[in-house]
């Protein structure tokens, strides 16, 4: 494949793209001390808190492995807390503390201006044909992967 061929492919341009979010979001969240991975639990348990580990893994669509780490941190740092739900003692809830819910507003501005800047230059209509054509690509992808193939 030629460079301009490989700079051209969607995958390189979704993945840069992705990457250039996460730096932009990165260094607006060190003043809060919050990790990117971090702030995408946030952004699901300011929504709704109450999830299992397993329900949020879902929410965000990764493994529930993966989140261990993220949540003993942020345990750590009192952003959340982990209880037993008294209907079933084997289920544990996730519940964000008031200094977690108390960073809601001004982290969410933070994103909210990495967003604008992404988006400079953009009409409303083609912001929203972004949207619909990532949530297309994902779904494709996603889909596909509960149905392995050989490369033809």
């Amino acid at each position: 494949m030629t460079r301009m061929k490989f700079e051209r492919s969607l995958g390189y341009l979704v993945r840069y793209a992705h990457r250039a979010f996460v730096k932009a979001l990165a260094n607006k969240l060190v003043p809060f001390r919050i990790s990117t991975s971090e702030w995408a639990v946030f952004r699901v348990l300011w929504a709704k808190e109450g999830y299992s580990q397993v329900e949020l893994a879902r929410r965000m669509r990764v493994e529930k492995a993966s989140l261990t780490g993220v949540l003993n941190g942020m345990e750590r740092h009192g952003f959340l807390v982990r209880k037993r739900d008294a209907s079933d003692r084997r289920r544990v809830i996730l519940t964000l503390t008031p200094h977690g819910r108390s960073l809601k507003r001004r982290v969410l501005l933070c994103a909210a201006a990495i967003n604008r800047r992404a988006t400079h230059g953009l009409s409303g209509t083609q912001v929203a044909q972004m949207r619909t054509l990532l949530s297309v690509l994902t779904e494709n992808l996603e889909s596909e992967e509960a149905r392995p193939r050989r490369c033809s």
